[in-house]
């Protein structure tokens, strides 16, 4: 504890001395009160409610008040057994009451009203082990007091599995939720709660108002046991997608699989032709840089899903997969040493393991696709499968050259098209100022005293030993020396990834025989068509894979047996 804690600590014991005898006895009747009140079953409403996050609006002039938990709004008098639930009667079992300048309810009809199905024990909420909603935002509540109170650090413990735990000793969780709330704000009502399962984890996706006005939205994934495994933060906005027309749901079975072993086992699926008798090639889908999920979401577009769907059409199987740093987010972020070899490299080849394994799969065409950042780390694939396992890969959208050199390029690219706009000078100046701090960042990501096992604590870039391990990293100056047939495509029209990308990998490969290339007009970086220069803004918009796309790369696959 530090000093200034000890001193109020303190100050507070000399201020209230002479009271504690009062003081005791006056705490001692409201406890006894209290006791009183829960035997008969009245809670106090604001204490209950927004431990599970449901928002209570008192109205003074009309006694009413007005309790939000997701889509339930129920409403209550003072005084008065007569309630509404979404604009439904419900008779209360008692009158709430206002005691003390708070207004107690029975436990049993706030329970009734919400939906929950829990127990009001010592104060507290004690959600059933069925009630995955109740649970869910109630830990979200509970995770956020922790920013600022230890002790609901301590207390939320009892929620974690043993890797969570492990993984607060590297990162506590105080301090992660003290990042999330300053971001967001407090979460102060229940939006929503939706729950889905895999084969990994049960995933409650779980939204809140929060008091800057923002949206609080977080993943729980949860063990079979009901313990939390893991908080997934989704900060980017989702857009509408929609199938393509080759989605032809005759012409494929999927099913869901699991990929690796141990503590960070991926869900994923497996999409195969509904025609054949199998020993159907195969392609695993390696996502880009982010966290990502199977389908490689990136606004509207789902471009592994295309893909699956399409080649299915072709004959051709494809597995994807969560990204480990989406399942495992908080986990991942405390693995010391953390590197692009945890992060992408393990996971797409424990799935070509896994594609080695089923029978309905030929194991002699077993192909890799790497997409954006996963394209730059096809060479460090194949120089990694000891297995010799991996016939050919693909390499869409790849960076050339170094990443933290791209990202200044694309942070540089970002300001010229604001300024070229004409945007507001306060846009144009957070924009300089990104650009600022990244070429601070790569100072500290480019000084050769510090490597991936040697460099100082609370460097300030995320994850310094990922940037050590992957900077100045040209992916052509490992392929060139491989003999793996390879496949490398480019839109023309990627904002992220010039096509000049395209012209590094001829470069860079030129001296190989058994490489193919391949340039597509409009497409941009989700390789999704677009007439106007590409910025990204249009990922928001429907588009799909052009079939074209996954045509030349069914061809080549084939090609390749």
């Amino acid at each position: 504890m530090n000093k200034s804690a000890w001193k109020w600590m303190m100050a507070a014991c000399l201020l209230l001395g002479s009271a504690v005898p009062t003081a005791f006895a006056e705490e001692t009747k409201q406890e006894a009160a209290s006791e009183k009140k829960e035997a008969a079953g009245m809670v106090q409403l604001r204490q209950a409610a927004s431990a599970i996050g449901a928002y209570v609006k008192w109205e003074q002039s009309t006694k009413e008040a007005t309790v939000t938990y997701g889509d339930r709004v129920w409403i209550i008098r003072s005084e008065s057994v007569e309630s509404t639930i979404s604009g439904q009667p419900l008779k209360l079992t008692a009158a709430p009451r206002v005691e003390q300048g708070t207004l107690v309810v029975p436990w049993n009809d706030l329970c009734e009203a919400l939906q929950i199905q829990a127990k009001w024990v010592n104060g507290k909420v004690e959600a059933e082990m069925s009630d995955w909603k109740t649970r869910a935002s109630q830990f979200v509540m509970q995770f956020a007091a922790a920013a600022d109170r230890p002790e609901a650090a301590e207390q939320i413990q009892s929620s974690l599995t043993p890797a969570l735990k492990k993984a607060g000793q590297v990162y506590p969780i105080g301090m992660f939720a003290k990042q999330i709330t300053t971001m967001l704000g407090q979460p102060t009502q229940l939006i929503q709660a939706t729950q889905i399962e895999n084969d990994v984890h049960r995933n409650v996706t779980v939204s809140f108002k929060t008091g800057k006005g923002s949206v609080l939205s977080v993943v729980l994934r949860y063990t079979k046991n009901g313990l939390v495994d893991d908080m997934y933060f989704n900060f980017t906005l989702q857009g509408q997608y929609q199938a393509p027309s080759y989605d032809d749901k005759d012409a494929y079975k999927e099913e869901s699989i699991v990929i690796g072993e141990g503590e960070f086992k991926l869900p994923g699926t497996l999409t195969v032709p509904a025609s054949g008798d199998g020993n159907y090639p195969v392609l695993v889908l390696v996502h880009g840089s982010g966290a990502n999920d199977r389908d490689e979401s990136i606004g509207s577009s789902k471009m592994f899903r295309d893909l699956s769907v399409g080649l299915a059409k072709q004959g051709i199987a494809t597995i994807r997969y969560e990204k480990r740093t989406r399942e495992y987010s908080y986990q991942s972020s405390a693995v010391p040493r953390f590197t692009v070899k945890e992060e992408t490299i393990d996971d797409a080849l424990h799935a070509v393991a896994w594609a080695s394994q089923d029978k309905r799969l030929n194991k002699q065409q077993i192909f890799v696709l790497g997409h954006s950042q996963g394209g730059m780390l096809v060479p460090r694939i194949l120089a990694q499968d000891t297995a010799k396992a991996v016939r050919g890969a693909v390499i869409a959208a790849g960076p050339s050259g170094p990443l933290e050199d791209l990202m200044l390029t694309q942070f540089e690219g970002q300001l010229a098209r604001a300024k070229e706009a004409k945007l507001p000078e306060q846009a144009i100046a957070q924009l300089e100022a990104q650009v600022a701090a990244w070429k601070q960042s790569l100072q500290i990501i480019k000084n050769k005293e510090y490597t991936v096992d040697n460099y100082p604590a609370n460097l300030p870039i995320g994850t310094p030993s990922w940037w050590f391990d992957f900077r100045d990293y040209y992916g052509g100056d490992i392929a060139k020396n491989q003999q793996v047939p390879m496949f490398l495509i480019q839109g023309d029209n990627d904002v992220q990834v010039g096509k000049e990308h395209l012209d590094g990998w001829k470069k860079a490969l030129s001296a190989r025989t058994n490489v193919a290339y391949k340039l597509y007009p409009k497409l941009n970086h989700v390789f999704v068509p677009y007439d106007k220069p590409s910025t990204g803004e249009e990922y928001m918009l429907p588009g799909n894979v052009p079939l074209d796309v996954i045509t030349d790369m069914a061809k080549w696959i084939k090609s390749q047996s």
